[in-house]
């Protein structure tokens, strides 16, 4: 399985949702195959997850995603004893495992080296915990994270990636900033949160 068969089959399930995706030329991807305005896109290491409990304890009506890489995962490993603890049922992580940092320099992870985010996210108290390894197999996983009660965690094992590649994928026409602008305005447009000039 690679990046881009991962992202659209979560696509498929995510619909028009909220969604935070981490740092990375996965949001460049996921933004070619399947933009959707209430994104925010390339939130810093660490916090596409934390964001998205929030964004989930104050929305309990929406399914919530976050879209991690296993290094900005293993950056915010924190959240998930908390996301354990609250058990948000509308909350769906999704961790893109290539083993490594590519755009640094294709510099292994510690998921290389045996860490295992599915372990400690059932350690944490999150019992849908899934590790998928094919297209198939993350639909089902998928599948049921777009119904049923979460919180769900899943972790999808892709192919590794060659650092060449990724500055073949085109930049995004604008900036976190805006982004997140947009976000808020979606979730406005939407009756979801008051409008920011009424808080």
């Amino acid at each position: 399985m690679n990046r881009v068969e991962a992202l659209e089959i979560w696509a498929k399930y995510r619909g028009d949702s909220p969604a935070v995706t981490g740092p990375s030329f996965g949001g460049r991807v996921l933004y070619a195959i399947a933009h959707r305005p209430a994104t925010i896109y390339n939130m810093e290491l660490g916090y596409p997850t934390a964001v998205c409990l929030g964004l989930a304890l104050s929305l309990p009506s929406q399914r919530v995603y976050a879209v991690e890489g296993d290094g900005s995962m293993l950056a915010g490993l924190a959240t998930l004893t908390t996301i354990g603890r609250y058990q948000p049922e509308n909350l769906v992580i999704l961790v893109i495992d290539n083993r490594a940092y590519v755009t640094t320099g294709s510099i292994p992870s510690a998921t290389s080296a045996g860490t295992d985010l599915v372990a400690i996210a059932k350690g944490a108290g999150i019992a849908e915990a899934h590790r998928t390894t094919d297209p198939a197999e993350l639909d089902r996983v998928m599948a049921r994270a777009a119904t049923e009660k979460g919180p769900f965690f899943i972790v999808a094992s892709i192919e590794q990636e060659d650092m060449r590649a990724v500055g073949k994928s085109a930049a995004m026409p604008f900036d976190i900033v805006e982004s997140s602008i947009r976000f808020r305005r979606t979730l406005e447009d939407r009756g979801l949160v008051p409008p920011i000039w009424a808080v």
